[in-house]
């Protein structure tokens, strides 16, 4: 197998997962009750910085939403954060922040160059990095309090073979780890330092030492423990088949810290973490799947079968919509998250579905709850006292939302607040293209696929 072959990250659900993501470019807010009607896509214009807010008041309780006619056209979106008083969102196009009280815009910035192509999922001293540029070749180190660009740079990207294989090249794996940008990419790992963007160090992507494994591409990447957890899929010396390696590089070299190979990719596409403290990882054959449990030395302990992803088997790192670019080097959200020993993640958010908690040294289940009112838990959005919050849709797909909060150590439902929010088909948000956030007791949305005819692609539920 060529370096530079495609790995293709298989869709999710066929036809209804749009590897897009959503961020507003200028916020009208109009009260939830209020439905807008259908608009027409907005034209795509140039980006620039802005603190200006243009919106009206909040409706009552606090509810708002921001609806398609304020936000301009992009190609497909990055992330999402909950940062302050805000709520910032990066898609090709541009990064934008909104203020949690009442939608407005609060500053909204472009890439120096090209679209923008990457975003560390970590949030550190306020900052992330972002990738951006003709393949993804330069980062930039955006402060999410100003919407200020504090750096940018080009990075020593070797980018594919032929001109065929650069949609590899597309999107970069950033993270901000021990005052070290760390940059996947592909065929490259890259060391940027923090304050200036100054390259620290570049190397092949590891392990490849031409002994063990060689053609190595870089897969995922998240923050551990100090250190950035990567994943590769190499190819062996000796027997030219795929293996998927999990690598903890030190962020001040670029160097192996630790390395395991957990798995042969044969049967698999391309490997993905779900978590990375504990290291847990997603498998998928395109019809089911299956979370590695890994110790800290990378060796697995335990593997659980997903059951049939496209209808009621545990989910996989879908991303909510966002990063449709569907190979080379990315990571994707998941409806999943760790409480000490417990890992919370849903079942195929079809209606119904259920809330499910595995225990991470083992992968045993520790229980299973349905949805109430055989609804859809969107995802599990926060562990508070003891309880986890969740956000809940209506059998009916209508727009009647709840909170509703389980206990973590037994799974007991209890419903904790209902709520009403239409867009423009007049139901309520879909469950694979709105990503959600808890914040001060209120559920935040902002949607992953661009739709010119939505009304609300970024809302706070009173």
């Amino acid at each position: 197998m060529s370096k530079f072959q495609p790995v293709i990250r298989q869709p999710l659900v066929v036809g209804v997962i749009a590897f897009l993501a959503v961020v507003v470019v200028a916020a009208v807010v109009v009260p939830i009750v209020i439905v807008t009607g259908s608009h027409a896509p907005a034209a795509r214009s140039p980006v620039a910085a802005s603190s200006a807010p243009s919106s009206s008041a909040a409706g009552a309780a606090g509810a708002w939403k921001v609806g398609s006619r304020e936000v301009p056209q992009y190609d497909h979106g990055i992330d999402s954060w909950v940062v302050g008083d805000t709520l910032v969102a990066v898609n090709d196009t541009s990064a934008v922040a909104y203020s949690r009280a009442d939608g407005r815009q609060v500053w909204q910035v472009g890439p120096p160059s090209g679209h923008f192509c990457g975003a560390s999922t970590a949030v550190v001293d306020n900052r992330v990095a972002v990738g951006f540029g003709d393949l993804c070749s330069s980062a930039a180190l955006l402060d999410l309090g100003t919407g200020k660009l504090l750096w940018h740079k080009p990075m020593p990207i070797t980018s594919s073979a032929s001109p065929s294989e650069h949609i590899l090249d597309e999107q970069a794996v950033l993270e901000i780890v021990g005052g070290t940008v760390v940059v996947a990419h592909e065929g490259n790992l890259i060391g940027l330092d923090a304050a200036t963007g100054a390259v620290r160090w570049s190397e092949d992507t590891p392990p490849a030492d031409g002994k063990v494994y060689t053609n190595c591409r870089a897969m995922d990447g998240l923050p551990r423990n100090g250190a950035f957890a990567l994943l590769s899929t190499c190819e062996s010396v000796q027997s030219y088949e795929d293996r998927f390696v999990a690598v903890l590089v030190d962020p001040a070299s670029g160097k192996p810290r630790q390395q395991n190979e957990f798995v042969k990719s044969d049967s698999y596409l391309a490997p993905s973490w779900l978590s990375a403290s504990p290291p847990i990882v997603c498998l998928n054959d395109t019809e089911n799947g299956s979370y590695v449990f890994l110790d800290d030395a990378f060796k697995p302990v335990a593997t659980v079968p997903t059951g049939p992803i496209l209808t009621t088997g545990l989910t996989l790192s879908d991303g909510f919509g966002y990063n449709h670019i569907s190979h080379g080097t990315s990571h994707e959200r998941s409806r999943a998250l760790v409480s000490g020993t417990t890992l919370v993640t849903v079942t195929n958010p079809q209606r119904p579905n259920s809330l499910v908690a595995l225990d991470v040294r083992t992968g045993a289940k520790l229980w299973q709850t349905p949805a109430p009112g055989g609804g859809s838990v969107m995802a599990p959005l926060a562990v508070e006292d003891g309880e986890i919050v969740t956000e809940v849709a209506p059998p009916d797909g209508g727009p009647r939302q709840q909170v509703v909060k389980f206990s973590l150590a037994h799974g007991t439902a209890v419903p904790a607040g209902a709520f009403s929010i239409t867009t423009s088909d007049r139901n309520g948000p879909d469950a694979w293209t709105y990503r959600f956030f808890w914040a001060d007791g209120h559920v935040y949305g902002i949607r992953g696929d661009y739709n010119s005819y939505n009304d609300a692609m970024v809302f706070r539920l009173g």
